[in-house]
């Protein structure tokens, strides 16, 4: 699911080393091995150029700031390690000014609003298309071909998905399923999981379900998992993922179908491990900056990721004064209420005791 920083920068680094080395084909094994086993040791040791080099400062400041901030134990060594990701990713641009993916990283660190972010993306979009087209175009040999048809697109897939999923937490829903379809129609099979923004966009333009049926057969190369490493968990596969749930329980909920709202809920429940408590508490996390962070397909993580994700569906209300919005009749639901009180009930028996029922699902 969504894209590996790290990989992206081994991968980049060994078709770099075959140019340089003259490796052909592209498929050689052994060398690709041989190089694997160095990244593994000392990644430096692949870096060539100052494009490679920028790259891997790239990957230093993703795993920075997308998986250890929002996890640092204090705000020191919070704000040490944001500075010290800021600075590798303004040497990124200096090293290579066509690295997009630290221009688009370092702007979504500077930048003092979402909406000033947003402002950012919008206005160098044409930029970096433009600069993927020279890339391409100019593209003599098999490395460079390599190169252009596969990682010089990601930073324009990576941007659009950027204007797709900051668009929807500025509240601009047709701009955020806009940008979606646009990047679904530039890469059809979905690296970057657009689809999962655009699903939330439609719920909050009031789209139906019917609406997400036809999005769904309309973006069918989407929706299949091509490679084991997208492979969805087993229990997993027999339903949506969360994102696509939680839309469907959004609409229902909106059209006053509280059974088909309710349906929704218990396929979560009966699809992700520890649903309830992530669906009671409905922790925010932070959006990823390079992409959608990587998670475990079909996990309590990927759950928690989406119910963050969704939080404009959840603040959603009918309007009543004594109603305080699908969020609350999600937390206080008799399902995750109930979930919970035997998830307490497990807890509190002895070591080795069993339930009445033998577990369940969940």
């Amino acid at each position: 699911m969504a894209y590996d920083p790290i990989q992206e920068d081994c991968l980049r680094l060994v078709l770099g080393a075959m140019q340089r080395e003259r490796i052909y084909p592209i498929e050689n094994a052994p060398f690709i091995e041989s190089c694997l086993q160095k990244y593994n040791r000392d990644p430096a040791s692949l870096v060539a150029t100052d494009r490679d080099r920028s790259f891997h400062l790239v990957t230093l400041a993703t795993e920075t700031i997308d998986y250890r901030l929002p996890f640092a134990q204090d705000d020191e060594t919070a704000d040490r390690e944001a500075a010290e990701a800021e600075a590798q990713l303004r040497e990124a641009c200096e090293l290579d000014p066509g690295n997009w993916d630290a221009k688009r990283m370092l702007a979504a660190v500077e930048a003092e609003t979402n909406d000033a972010y947003v402002g950012y993306l919008i206005d160098h979009r044409a930029e970096v298309e433009a600069d993927l087209e020279r890339i391409v175009s100019s593209a003599r040999d098999v490395y460079a071909r390599e190169f252009a048809n596969g990682f010089g697109k990601r930073p324009y897939v990576r941007w659009l998905a950027a204007i797709a999923a900051r668009a929807l937490v500025a509240g601009q829903y047709r701009l955020a399923l806009d940008a979606a379809e646009d990047c679904l129609a530039f890469a059809p099979d979905d690296p970057a999981d657009v689809r999962l923004t655009a699903v939330l966009a439609m719920a909050k333009l009031e789209c139906t379900r019917d609406d997400l049926r036809r999005f769904r057969q309309k973006h069918a190369a989407a929706y299949r998992s091509p490679t084991p490493a997208r492979r969805r968990h087993h229990l997993a596969e027999k339903t949506s993922d969360a994102w696509e749930l939680l839309a469907e329980l959004a609409i229902a909920y909106h059209e006053l179908d509280f059974a088909g709202a309710t349906r929704a809920l218990r396929s979560i429940l009966q699809t992700y491990p520890h649903a309830a408590e992530a669906l009671y508490f409905q922790a925010e996390f932070p959006d990823g900056v390079f992409g959608r962070v990587n998670v475990m397909p079909g996990s309590e993580d990927e759950l928690v990721l989406a119910i963050s994700e969704a939080t404009p569906l959840l603040q959603e209300g009918l309007g009543a004064p004594d109603n305080a919005g699908l969020a609350v009749w999600i937390a206080t639901h008799e399902l995750v209420e109930g979930d919970l009180q035997e998830s307490a009930k497990r807890q509190r028996a002895p070591h080795g005791a069993r339930g009445v029922g033998g577990g369940g699902e969940n």
